[in-house]
């Protein structure tokens, strides 16, 4: 599968090559970026395309997964709120020395120390949830189906199936186990959307 790579982001996409005169970039929730093109057209003319239409490609696909990407945003604020498995958890900030994060009885609490300027806490804080949740993801996605069930990077796509596995967007931790499981029965359906 070829991929493109735009600020710091790999945009994994598919070609299928139609009788069509012009290239084509649709994007697939479940199964990510397809790009449709004449067979004439060569590889290296297709990658370009989809190089020029990247920053668009990764505007719409976080337009239309906003709640996915909410991680992104997070500023280190007491009104903060983190989504796992569909709930939302209040965030608790403390000052210590060295930065900590962790979730503890129903909250995250994230500490770091006071000298940091609030673009360091915010950045720290990021990091922290991301990871906490791609670890969250490969623990949780094996137990939601009897299908092998794995996390993978975020490359636009809610999931894709191969010949005996799922392999779904580590974003996706986010939300209610029962959407979880929804995309994994689209993609053992081979369903697109």
């Amino acid at each position: 599968m070829p991929t493109v790579t735009f600020a710091e982001k790999t945009i994994a996409y598919t070609v299928e090559k139609q009788d069509v005169s012009f290239i084509k970039i649709y994007l697939d929730d479940l199964n990510g970026v397809k790009v449709t093109a004449s067979p004439l057209k060569k590889d290296e003319k297709i990658q370009a395309f989809v190089e020029k239409k990247a920053e668009w490609i990764f505007e719409k696909w976080q337009k239309t997964h906003e709640d996915l990407y909410a991680v992104d945003a997070l500023i280190a604020s007491e009104n903060e709120k983190i989504s796992y498995l569909g709930r939302s958890y209040r965030l608790k900030m403390e000052h210590k020395d060295e930065a900590h994060f962790a979730f503890r009885k129903g909250t995250f609490l994230f500490s770091y120390p006071e000298s940091w300027t609030e673009e360091e806490a915010n950045h720290k804080l990021r990091t922290e949830v991301s990871q906490w949740l791609m670890r969250k993801a490969e623990e949780k996605f094996s137990t939601l189906s009897d299908w092998q069930v794995a996390s993978e990077p975020d490359s636009l796509r809610l999931g894709v199936k191969d010949q005996d596995r799922i392999h779904l967007n580590w974003r996706l931790v986010q939300r209610p186990k029962q959407k979880i499981q929804k995309t994994i029965e689209d993609l053992i359906n081979e369903k697109t959307c």
